[in-house]
Order: C-alpha cells, then sequence, then structure tokens
C-alpha cells in the first residue's frame, strides 16, 4: 500500500476542520442575518446580549427578550431625538417592551423602509448612563 505524503494528509485534514467550523449559525442568529426575522436578546444589570443587531429594510422584525437581570429592565425605541449621538429618530411611534426580572417576552417591529442606524435603550433612570444601550442596524 501507498503512504501519502505528509502535505496531502495535512490539506485534508486542514479542509475537514475547515468544514466543521462553518457548520455554526450562532453568530449569525445572534444578529438576525441567519434568520432575518427573530432574534434573542438578554438584558440585565446593564447591557442587552447582543448590543448590536440588525435587519432589512421594510421587514418585520421579531425580538425575543430575556431579563437575566435582578431588577425591572425594558427594551425602548423612542420617537423623537435619540439619547445617544449619531443616530436617526425612530420613524414610527414608541416601541417598547418592560419586563420584570426573570421574565420574558417578545415584540415585533416593522423595519423602516430607509437603510440606517438606530438605538435601542433602556429607559429605566440611570440605565442608560450605566450603558444600557444597542445599535439596530437597518440594511
Amino acid at each position: 500500500m501507498r503512504k501519502l505524503p505528509a502535505a496531502v494528509f495535512l490539506i485534508l485534514a486542514l479542509s475537514v476542520a475547515i468544514a466543521a467550523c462553518n457548520g455554526d449559525d450562532d453568530a449569525d442568529d445572534a444578529n438576525g442575518a441567519a434568520n432575518g426575522d427573530t432574534i434573542s436578546m438578554d438584558m440585565g444589570e446593564f447591557y442587552f446580549d447582543p448590543d448590536g443587531i440588525s435587519g432589512e429594510a421594510g421587514t418585520e422584525l421579531t425580538i425575543e427578550l430575556e431579563n437575566t437581570g435582578s431588577q425591572v429592565h425594558n427594551f425602548t425605541i423612542e420617537e423623537g431625538d435619540a439619547r445617544g449621538e449619531g443616530f436617526d429618530a425612530w420613524p414610527d411611534s414608541e416601541v417598547q417592551l418592560e419586563l420584570d426580572a426573570e421574565d420574558t417576552g417578545s415584540l415585533t417591529l416593522t423595519l423602516p423602509d430607509e437603510p440606517g442606524e438606530y438605538e435601542f435603550i433602556c429607559t429605566i433612570p440611570g440605565h442608560y448612563d450605566s450603558g444600557q444601550w444597542g445599535t439596530l442596524t437597518v440594511n
């Protein structure tokens, strides 16, 4: 029986390893790129995870939220001036979901027809200033 040169064996081993790594879509699911319509998000003291999400312009996006914190938190996109600099105003009326500690819920947004970046925040006093905000990118 003929032996394969070491270089051929190495190329085959690397090909198998790369193929195995490409099978994980969890990273895409975190920002909505893989499934496009549902994103799971945790919120707590004082964060959103993920703090950057995206969706396609003009489509519906459902956000499933879990409050893993020990106090009330909310997910809010407000009409009018955004609290952070460099963000556009949300084009529709206020969008908000408030959850008690260890509670879950979901909301469905119709994303604007125009691409852009929008800020989502927790409006509980002090939470935004403590870093509880994130970015929704509409592609």
